[in-house]
């Protein structure tokens, strides 16, 4: 039956565009929850002590450098998803979950590729901030010096806490000043001392004196005082570690069985690495504060990790984060160190998500990419498993190939190189909004940032707007942050 209806929809959209096939999708997904409620610091003007890093280059694809972290106050913990504007090609996303109310970060990962150097502003789709993101033109790299070198660092600044035996979190920082005669990217990295380093890359548009945040990563080994110069030619600043303490004893709720209420975040995809945003959070009860190392056997490709310190006893939370690349779809089980319980992750084989006049819907069920030789790639994602779920679709086309860029809506001039999308409410496609056609001419865009053949994938981003009765009609829906990462066959 969902074959005969899919094989329906895909007929439907090729003859109102005048095209002929005959194709069939498939794909398993899972809807993205939101629970938590929060604020971004600064609403609704600039966000505050909003950092941006990775280079930002016109025609450049994003990569997992490329990321925003920002300030929220949480008011009620649980799951979140937050997806960015779409400005110059690119947007930032991320997915996670908040154990605890309070002042903390998130940190969102751009994709996309910029389409144009300049400065440009990116807003939360929920009610939020704006933080601007600069994309640089050709430029090398920058040119400057570390204020103090090679002396102590002028001004330094530290944040955060460190303490032995605890891994570094996003609050652990180093604020350098530097002097730029040549403006351009920059990449700096300390000296690994006592097992953490500091770094940061990104562009400076600017000549001048200017700060830079370099983030710590890594887990002190031992208390003490230490030194780290960023660069070769580099200034000095020093971080003290503060005593740790013993290890601690704790159970995980619901061992040696199911983990009660484990909860993952981010969207497992196979043949994808994992990111910061992959994370499952598990329950556990500490009878002895202290230091905790754990870890998950490697299954399918990927593990998940955590380490830090109980400050105290009682029913607690960590989040453990994922590594590694996917192998396969499926479901498998992962069990934590030390007599852990086990829980279960779903790795799907893609995702197509949008948010339809302002609210935001998931296609991942049934989902797959279908290619017609080298000049034809569909797309097609359902909501639910349902005989008549809605359904949403998208059709790429350029002659002779199709390749990475940005596809148009088609028109009497642009017949061989466009995208479409398509809408329909339930799988029956009686009800169905389509790209403009004839006499419509609202605007409707895909952006191909990655076309792989090994293994066979395609991502992007589209937008725009699509109307009813197969594109001719008056009623409109307005598309938006559209986000796709599919394989296809």
């Amino acid at each position: 039956m969902i074959l005969k209806l899919k094989s329906s929809l895909a007929f439907i959209l090729c003859s109102v565009l005048f095209f002929s096939c005959q194709k069939e999708y498939s794909l398993e997904g899972h809807v993205l929850a939101s629970t938590a409620v929060f604020t971004f610091a600064g609403t609704p003007g600039s966000c505050t002590n909003a950092l941006v890093t990775g280079t930002y280059q016109p025609g450049v694809a994003l990569g997992t450098t490329n990321v925003a972290t920002l300030s929220v106050n949480v008011t009620t913990a649980g799951t979140y998803t937050v997806v960015t504007t779409t400005v110059n090609g690119i947007a930032f996303s991320g997915t996670g979950t908040f154990s605890s109310t309070g002042l903390q970060t998130i940190t969102l990962t751009g994709n996309g590729t910029p389409l144009a150097a300049g400065t440009f502003s990116y807003s939360p789709t929920t009610t939020g901030c704006s933080f601007p993101v600069t994309v640089a033109g050709t430029t090398g790299s920058a040119v400057f010096t570390l204020n103090g070198a090679p002396g102590n660092c002028t001004g330094a600044t530290t944040g955060g806490t460190y303490t032995s035996g605890t891994a570094l979190g996003a609050a652990n920082t180093a604020t350098v000043n530097v002097n730029v005669t040549t403006i351009g990217t920059y990449n700096i990295t300390t000296n690994t001392v006592n097992g953490i380093t500091f770094s940061a890359a990104g562009t400076f548009s600017a000549t001048g004196n200017q700060p830079i945040q370099l983030r710590g990563s890594g887990t002190p080994l031992a208390a003490g005082t230490f030194n780290y110069i960023p660069g070769a030619t580099g200034c000095t600043f020093s971080i003290t570690v503060t005593g740790g303490a013993g290890a601690a004893v704790f159970t995980y709720g619901g061992a040696p069985n199911a983990c009660t209420s484990a909860t993952p975040a981010g969207t497992f995809i196979t043949a994808v690495p994992l990111t910061a945003a992959n994370t499952v959070t598990v329950g556990v009860n500490v009878t002895t504060p202290g230091t905790y190392s754990i870890s998950t056997p490697v299954v399918n490709g990927i593990s998940f990790a955590a380490s830090g310190s109980f400050a105290a006893a009682g029913a607690t939370t960590v989040v453990l984060v994922g590594t590694g690349t996917p192998l396969a779809a499926g479901i498998f089980n992962y069990i934590p160190t030390n007599n852990g319980c086990s829980f279960p992750v779903t790795v799907v084989d893609g995702f197509l998500t949008c948010t339809i006049d302002g609210v935001a819907r998931t296609f991942n069920m049934d989902i797959a990419g279908d290619r017609s030789g080298t000049d034809t790639i569909d797309v097609t994602g359902y909501e639910t498993a349902a005989a008549n779920s809605p359904v949403f679709l998208l059709r790429i086309v350029k002659s002779p190939l199709i390749t990475t860029g940005v596809y148009n809506r088609p028109t009497a001039a642009n017949p061989t190189n466009y995208g479409v999308g398509g809408y329909f409410n339930d799988a029956t496609v009686a009800n169905g909004w389509i790209t403009a056609l004839s006499t419509q001419t609202g605007p409707f865009s895909i952006t191909v940032s990655t076309l792989t053949t090994t293994p066979a994938r395609i991502t992007g981003t589209f937008s725009g707007t699509l109307y009813d009765n197969n594109g001719t009609g008056t009623t409109a829906k307005i598309i938006t942050v559209g986000q796709f990462n599919v394989p296809y066959q």
